[in-house]
């Protein structure tokens, strides 16, 4: 491990090189920046936006600890975690990177969960969102809408059997079982807490600006990586350091080239997934390599989720680990689909999925409104509990 000094050296290093190469390729370090604003202000901010709006706003409400306690039992038994890690789970399936480690995060902070539970939380939560995986990888980059169920299942799956993974080799606790008493004592406090709630303004007001300021840190990653990915090209360092993907290439079945796209998607993984994709190469061996990028994410995706960790007092443990066992496993279950279920390439015209990403955000955060609307009017009118069992 470099120590403080070699690790600041390198930084430092870095640093200059980039400084440097900003000086001598200012055009193509320019259009690269351009490229990756137009990727985050046309396709990450409106898919991710509205979700984790209403994320925030639902934690704030604290109706993810009601759900927790419902899937508890479940989720303690396969991973080891608390019951809040569904929600974190299909949360961050909804919206992507890196909502599953914002929430997490969100939730130590609040001290719903210990730091082991949140450890255990973010390595396999941190999932990419639907949209990107059927929309802009199956059916902009492919033309093949049909392959979009299978990276799908294939990169949720992974994600839930690296949680199996490591849950298995944690502490082991004797978890009480969720009975129906426990259960009625959650609806109960979570509607005396509702009680308390500050105006909906209010948190909503805070949930914005909670996202705004995680979308511009993602916004700055992605900026900034695909200009690092634009100097690594333009002076030939990513051809040079391709071959240490070559022999992963080769067992792929595709040419060198894919040993490049590898290299790309290790450090960022949409850049990643377009090289992939536009391989002279069977459609099968493109979704294998495009599950193993999608599934470890990219140094991209690692440092974004490291910086909305920090932000709560977190340091992932063992993520990368957990990342690159989840590309592993996607692949291997892509190549178990495909072999199962083949796959015809068909050409389509590409009509924006990105925006009903968008729409459908809107639909769900103005669904979510309405539902905290609601219950702060049951509050307000009622002198006691709607729930005769509550009592």
């Amino acid at each position: 491990m470099l120590t403080g000094r070699l690790r600041i050296t390198a930084v430092v290093l870095a640093a200059a090189f980039l400084a440097v190469m900003l000086l001598l390729y200012p055009q193509s370090c320019i259009q690269s920046a351009l490229d990756g604003m137009d990727l985050w202000l046309r396709a990450v901010f409106p898919s991710l936006f509205p979700f984790m709006v209403v994320s925030f706003l639902l934690i704030e409400t604290g109706i993810v600890r009601l759900l927790a306690h419902i899937f508890s039992p479940i989720t303690h038994f396969l991973f080891g975690a608390p019951g809040e890690s569904a929600y974190v789970f299909f949360a961050a399936a909804l919206s992507g990177y890196p909502v599953g480690a914002t929430l997490t995060g969100e939730l130590y902070a609040k001290g719903k969960i210990s730091e082991t539970e949140a450890q255990r939380m973010v390595r396999f939560t941190s999932v990419s969102g639907p949209v990107f995986l059927t929309g802009a990888v199956s059916t902009g980059l492919l033309a093949a809408p049909q392959a979009g169920f299978c990276l799908a299942a294939s990169h949720y799956l992974g994600a839930l059997l690296v949680g199996v993974l490591f849950g298995l080799f944690s502490v082991g606790h004797k978890w009480p079982v969720t009975t129906n008493r426990r259960l009625c004592d959650a609806v109960n406090l979570f509607w005396r807490d509702a009680a308390a709630y500050p105006s909906v303004s209010s948190m909503l007001c805070i949930s914005i600006e909670k996202t705004l300021l995680t979308m511009l840190k993602i916004g700055g990653f992605i900026i900034l990586f695909s200009v690092v990915i634009e100097i690594l090209i333009v002076t030939g360092i990513m051809d040079a350091a391709s071959f240490i993907y070559r022999p992963l290439a080769a067992a792929t079945g595709v040419d060198t080239a894919a040993a490049g796209a590898l290299l790309s998607g290790s450090l960022e993984m949409a850049v990643g997934c377009a090289k992939a994709a536009s391989l002279d190469a069977a459609l099968g061996a493109k979704l294998i390599l495009i599950s193993g990028i999608v599934g470890f994410g990219g140094l991209c995706v690692h440092m974004q989720t490291s910086a909305v960790l920090a932000g709560c007092g977190l340091k992932p443990k063992r993520f990368v680990l957990a990342k690159g066992l989840q590309g592993l496993i996607s692949s291997a279950l892509t190549f178990l689909f495909i072999s199962s279920f083949p796959l015809s390439q068909e050409a389509i015209s590409y009509n924006g999925e990105i925006k009903t990403a968008a729409y459908s955000g809107a639909f769900f955060a103005g669904a979510v409104l309405l539902l905290v609307l609601l219950v702060k009017l049951i509050v307000k009118r009622s002198k006691r509990s709607f729930f005769p069992f509550t009592r």
